[in-house]
């Protein structure tokens, strides 16, 4: 079978190239800078590789007629309306380019989100834009991603690395269903040319539903050989946190504010349906975080078929 991946450069999608290698999957990487990859990508000779940036869509160059699925996993254009459009427009090129191949399945990520905020509005026009296709839609759909190098995981290191923690008063209740980037992966493997999940949205998640302090507590006493002080900070708007959080982490202001946006809700699963098509058990989130203090190329290449 050969699959697409739009976004080979994504957290996700650079995880998904040696699992999908791994299964015997011929995977096609389509990418905006092909020197870039070759010399990032561990496994650039393994694929092929196409260049086009999904913004331009004279750069895309020519696709292979015979995709049987592809994989969008274009990092979200964030903010203001403007990126949304951006955003709008790449989902476009990429099924116009898509539509003269015989691909039969798209699938993509999301955000668990019940609240209407900018970001799930604009991500919603990517999925119907997506689902206009002539390939059938899958999207998976996700609260917070934990593995090596993620941005949960960065920014709980940077929010731990000095004491007193400080910590936004919204925050603290807030509940998250997290789930760790090997289950993310095993899902998407086995959702490809899946007919079960054509044309449908499923919510993923792991098998606890935490409140943000007690995911805090838990990465503190994996991770650190001390517990520092944690002081609640009354009152403080979503602007002033974003800020906050691109002071104290990696994590780029866009990024943050993003971020802030979605610890304002809670992100649990709204029903276990994907459980019913590919059941397996998920990892805990003690299990993610020690995986992913796991060598890299078991915390990459293992996937988790605990299937029950």
């Amino acid at each position: 079978m050969k699959v697409l991946l739009a976004g080979a450069n994504s957290y996700v999608g650079t995880r998904l190239i040696p699992v999908l290698l791994e299964k015997g999957y011929e995977v096609v990487c389509l990418v905006r800078d092909k020197n870039y990859f070759y010399k990032s990508n561990q496994y650039s000779d393994a694929v092929t590789v196409i260049g086009g940036d999904l913004l331009r869509r004279q750069s895309i160059e020519y696709l292979p007629e015979d995709i049987d699925a592809a994989c969008y996993l274009v990092n979200s254009f964030t903010q203001t309306s403007g990126f949304a459009a951006l955003g709008a427009l790449s989902a476009q090129n990429f099924i116009e380019v898509l539509d003269q191949t015989n691909c039969r399945q798209v699938i993509t990520l999301g955000d668990i989100n019940n609240n209407t905020t900018h970001d799930t509005v604009a991500r919603l026009q990517v999925e119907d834009i997506l689902s206009s296709g002539e390939a059938e839609l899958t999207v998976l759909n996700t609260a917070m991603i934990i593995g090596r190098d993620s941005t949960t995981l960065e920014m709980f290191n940077a929010l731990t690395a000095k004491t007193p923690i400080l910590i936004p008063q919204n925050w603290i209740k807030t509940r998250s269903q997290p789930i760790s980037v090997t289950d993310v992966l095993t899902y998407m493997e086995a959702c490809l040319m899946n007919e079960k999940t054509f044309n449908r949205k499923f919510d993923i998640g792991g098998p606890e539903v935490l409140q943000f302090k007690q995911l805090l507590l838990l990465y503190i006493a994996i991770n650190k050989d001390f517990k520092p002080g944690i002081v609640v900070l009354p009152f403080l708007t979503s602007q002033l946190s974003a800020h906050l959080l691109n002071i104290l982490t990696p994590v780029s202001y866009p990024e943050a504010q993003s971020l802030v946006e979605n610890l304002k809700y809670d992100t649990i699963c709204r029903d276990n349906a994907i459980n019913e098509i590919i059941p397996m058990r998920c990892l805990t989130f003690k299990e993610a975080l020690r995986m992913a203090n796991a060598p890299v190329d078991r915390a990459v290449i293992k996937t988790v078929h605990s299937f029950k």
